[in-house]
């Protein structure tokens, strides 16, 4: 199995919350697991904001990228996640949700562009059989 690890995923293994503890068992199953550069900065801005000192954010990070495959944007890469935000833009208004970034169409499209499914419990994904739901 391969995982594209989403922000949400990673928030919750800095959290040791139950969420955090199945993402990390699975992250050490998979074959392979990739995470879109974006959710660097989701993760860090995520870490400042609760107040974890630089230091630390750059340890949590750094811990990121040996754990997983960091995945630049190129232009092929954005094209699709363009696509795959207006995707999930129409997704979340057909279910009620809030209109998700361009962080979450980066997310699903290093997962297509890797074969890989989407490791989160991040709302928008619900459903989409890219996504391997956290409960």
């Amino acid at each position: 199995m391969s995982l594209t690890i989403d922000s949400f995923a990673w928030v919750e293994m800095i959290r040791g919350s139950r969420r955090g503890t199945e993402s990390r068992r699975l992250l050490g199953q998979a074959d392979a697991c990739w995470t879109p550069a974006i959710v660097l900065a989701e993760v860090a801005h995520w870490c400042l904001r609760e107040g974890l000192d630089e230091r630390s954010v750059r340890r949590e990070l750094r811990g990121m990228g040996e754990s997983s495959n960091i995945v630049p944007i190129d232009p092929e890469l954005a094209i699709g996640a363009a696509r795959a935000t207006i995707e999930l833009r129409g997704r979340a208004r057909a279910q009620h949700l809030p209109v998700p970034g361009l962080g979450d169409g980066l997310v699903l499209a290093t997962a297509r562009r890797t074969g890989s499914r989407v490791l989160t419990g991040d709302p928008h994904f619900r459903g989409l059989p890219d996504a391997l739901w956290l409960e």
